[in-house]
């Protein structure tokens, strides 16, 4: 493991804001308020840190601090060409960006200063690995999800605040399908829950699966999704579990984001089957959920159910990832650099 200090420049944008609305603002659903991008970049990691506080991060070496409609882009020196599609924040100064490609291409990194320098704390050592998502179990436990090399899926685990990563058992894994990958789409294709709960999401292999372990991701069982994976661009890209150990997922066709199909599905505590649950159409990339409010976003738009309402399209704004901040408010991250801020 090799370890440099870099200084990352930083520019700082402050713009009137647009406002994409849907359907749903008529029913009390709200906009999205998008502020001016504040750096070219395909954005799709995103971690809020509180209040109005977040990170966000993406192609190019592009990581972005933001405090409500106010962005600081930064890229870390040397690392100008990754693909930061993980991201992490323990806080507003502690943050991992973890970045997504073939190989050495998959790298972590990390800033304790809130971004004036970064650390690279570890790189892919497999060739034919790809890492996908990032996610914490708290301050010290956390995943790296990985397609799949030696015929299963990777999953990486550290429990020392992701200094040290060592993969799990092979056999707690069941095998891939042939041609079955992980989507870094949003960051969101690994999840956990509140009761020692993880899951990831698949597709690609004809089928969309989720992998769920209810025992802390020691061993996974494979259940399948209603959502369509018959090409390599479709299939299931995020999944979250609500309070109650619901566990929610969606998808779709990245290569044809207004496709008709199932695109979003739940699977209630305790039960082996989804269910698909009525949605407007289009491909889904994000998913998060807070209290009775369920939100997800895509290329097609994003939309919400507030307390098991039937499922509006809030924005026809193309977004890549969404994280809620309360059962009202959110932000959202995209192409072009783009930051939606979410307000019922």
């Amino acid at each position: 493991m090799n370890r440099r200090a870099f200084i990352a420049g930083a520019a700082v944008l402050t713009a009137t804001p647009s406002l994409a609305l849907g359907k749903g603002a008529a029913d009390g659903l709200g906009g999205i308020r998008i502020p001016a991008s504040a750096c070219d970049s395909e954005l799709r990691g995103l971690s809020p840190t509180g209040g109005k506080d977040y990170w966000a991060s993406g192609s190019k070496g592009w990581l972005v601090r933001g405090k409500g409609e106010r962005q600081d882009a930064m890229r870390i020196v040397g690392a100008e060409a990754l693909d930061f599609r993980g991201l992490h924040a323990f806080s507003d100064s502690h943050v991992l960006a973890m970045s997504a490609g073939p190989g050495d291409a998959s790298q972590l990194w990390r800033t304790r200063d809130g971004g004036k320098t970064w650390v690279q704390v570890t790189t892919n050592q497999d060739p034919e690995g790809f890492w996908d998502s990032i996610a914490f179990v708290d301050s010290r436990r956390g995943f790296i999800l990985g397609d799949p090399t030696q015929g299963r899926f990777t999953v990486l685990y550290a429990a020392d605040g992701g200094e040290t990563w060592s993969r799990l058992k092979p056999e707690g894994v069941p095998p891939a399908d042939d041609g079955e990958g992980a989507f870094a789409a949003s960051n969101g294709c690994f999840a956990i829950g509140r009761h020692g709960q993880a899951a990831f999401c698949t597709g690609g292999a004809g089928k969309a699966r989720v992998y769920l372990s209810r025992g802390g991701g020691g061993v996974f069982v494979a259940l399948d999704t209603p959502i369509l994976a018959d090409a390599p661009s479709k299939g299931a890209f995020a999944c979250a579990f609500a309070k109650d150990g619901t566990l929610w997922v969606c998808g779709g066709d990245y290569k044809n984001p207004t496709a008709e199909g199932v695109n979003l599905a739940r699977l209630a505590p305790g039960q082996i089957t989804f269910e698909a649950v009525p949605a407007p159409a289009g491909y889904l990339s994000g998913l998060d959920i807070h209290g009775g409010t369920v939100m997800a976003t895509g290329l097609a738009g994003t939309i919400v159910s507030h307390k098991g309402a039937p499922f509006q399209q809030v924005s026809t704004a193309p977004m890549n990832s969404v994280r809620l901040t309360g059962k009202g408010a959110g932000v959202l991250c995209g192409p072009g650099g783009t930051i939606g801020l979410w307000k019922a």
